[in-house]
């Protein structure tokens, strides 16, 4: 008995030794969720999510939009030049933030691929600043012209400041006959900003000024009245190398001008098609002159219909060049030897 209750706590302490180690715990999913959106998202994109987030959840305890919103008061009065730029990427509501998540994540993913992080970056600063300019010029102009101080108290601010003008650089060269759906209504894609700016002030209660403003920009940008605030590719890759870039252009998910994938960016997955642009895919990105292409101008893609086959010294089919003819000897020589192979098979025949 007792070398059988040995050799049960011999195995048993075996057991333990050879036992497996316990199973790592479920990833957390909160933070596989972050890690899958920072590997997937371009860094110009997820920054301005980013700051979509930060500053919602900082409004519950302290409401930035006080002190990042373009209102012309604190602006001009007081200095706050700041504000210009930074009044479109403030969120103190809810379903701004989603509806942030909602349009700005594919659209922004694929023109930050189409253009390249520095000249999207370029483009949606271009178009926040433009129009919170113009902003200001209106509300002043407005207060010199009727007195009242309520316009040096309103506020710019929000994604959809720029979320509208890209929309409208989209639908600005659209053909005639596309449409785009909202909702249940099929809208011609040209007036689609106009269509959602009509949106946003039935359910915000009146008429949004920076918005319509913001479409406005749009439309100008798309239909190329705004060349001269356009950098060209080759600033933005010395900015890149060596400039104000340099940071960011060695951060994961940056894509320099060289890297951006042009119109392949705005190819379709497999089995999906455009519902909503009735076909139409938008074109004002990736309109091209040359090389040195700026924000928004992006090479065209060679044209499938003309393929090009590789050079060499082979001959092209159907050419007119012609093998070399034999001499007169060597053709009499060829004759020659084909009577006699035709003799030696006749006589052959014969035989048989």
């Amino acid at each position: 008995k007792t070398r059988n209750q040995k050799k049960t706590l011999t195995r048993n302490k075996e057991r333990e030794t050879t036992k497996m180690p316990p199973a790592p715990p479920p990833p957390n999913p909160v933070l596989s969720a972050y890690e899958s959106f920072v590997r997937d998202t371009p860094l110009v994109t997820r920054y301005t999510l980013m700051s979509q987030v930060v500053t919602f959840f900082l409004s519950f305890v302290i409401d930035p939009s006080y002190a990042l919103s373009n209102i012309p008061f604190m602006t001009v009065k007081h200095f706050e030049l700041y504000r210009i730029v930074l009044s479109p990427f403030v969120c103190n509501r809810f379903l701004s933030l989603l509806f942030a998540f909602i349009s700005f994540m594919d659209n922004g993913k694929r023109l930050e691929i189409s253009l390249g992080s520095g000249a999207f970056g370029w483009l949606i600063i271009t178009l926040g600043v433009v129009t919170n300019v113009l902003f200001l010029l209106l509300s002043f102009a407005m207060y010199f012209l009727t007195g009242s101080t309520l316009w040096l108290i309103m506020e710019s601010k929000g994604i959809w400041i720029i979320l509208l003008g890209l929309i409208a650089i989209e639908c600005s060269l659209a053909p005639a006959d596309s449409k785009r759906r909202l909702f249940v209504f099929e809208v011609p894609t040209l007036y689609y900003p106009c269509a959602l700016l009509v949106l946003f002030s039935l359910f915000s209660g009146g008429f949004n000024v920076p918005l319509a403003i913001s479409v406005a920009v749009g439309y100008a940008y798309g239909w190329k009245k705004l060349e001269f605030l356009k950098v060209s590719q080759t600033k933005l890759n010395s900015w890149e190398g060596t400039g104000c870039l340099v940071n960011f252009a060695s951060r994961p998910g940056w894509i320099k001008g060289h890297a951006a994938s042009g119109a392949s960016a705005w190819a379709l997955p497999t089995g999906e098609s455009d519902e909503s642009g009735g076909g139409w895919t938008p074109t004002a990105f990736r309109t091209a002159n040359g090389d040195d292409a700026g924000p928004g101008e992006v090479s065209k893609p060679k044209d499938p219909a003309k393929p090009s086959f590789p050079k060499g010294p082979g001959m092209s089919l159907g050419g007119t060049t012609r093998r070399a003819q034999p001499s007169n000897a060597a053709r009499a020589t060829m004759l020659e030897a084909a009577a006699a192979r035709r003799a030696q098979n006749a006589e052959e025949g014969r035989s048989e």
